[in-house]
């Protein structure tokens, strides 16, 4: 009379699971390419890093790295992402209110779109400094 159904159940629960994976590749992609259009290449690899991913963030915003324990403080991580998409946004260059949109559900899918695709032009990645070599005392 019954019939076993684990099969069926078991592709239905799939079916969550592949959308939230394409949601993180969808938002991992956008994040990489807003990372090169500010001139990031050599990192942009990093989005796909779940962790590395908010490094990433850091960079494009120019924020240092310690604001990391900043975004693990309840409340205070609202206003510092608000801060480092508000600082991405304006290095993207596209109007600073997109970085302000990610943060709200469901539009933050157009504002990622907007700041990763759109033609503007981005301000460009501060230069590197590459380190001198030493000169030997003379002795």
């Amino acid at each position: 009379m019954y019939e076993d159904q684990t099969g069926f159940l078991a592709a239905l629960g799939m079916i969550p699971l592949l959308f939230f994976i394409g949601v993180y590749c969808y938002f991992s992609f956008c994040q990489m390419r807003m990372a090169q259009k500010i001139g990031l290449n050599d990192c942009a690899w990093w989005a796909w890093i779940p962790i590395v991913g908010l490094f990433l963030l850091f960079k494009m915003a120019s924020k240092p790295w310690w604001w990391f324990f900043l975004c693990l403080v309840p409340l205070v991580n609202i206003v510092v992402f608000a801060v480092l998409w508000y600082e991405a946004a304006k290095a993207c260059g596209v109007a600073p209110f997109w970085g302000i949109l990610v943060l709200v559900p469901v539009l933050n899918f157009v504002a990622l779109a907007v700041m990763a695709f759109s033609g503007t032009p981005a301000r460009p990645a501060p230069p590197y400094q590459t380190p001198q070599p030493r000169q030997p005392a003379n002795v």
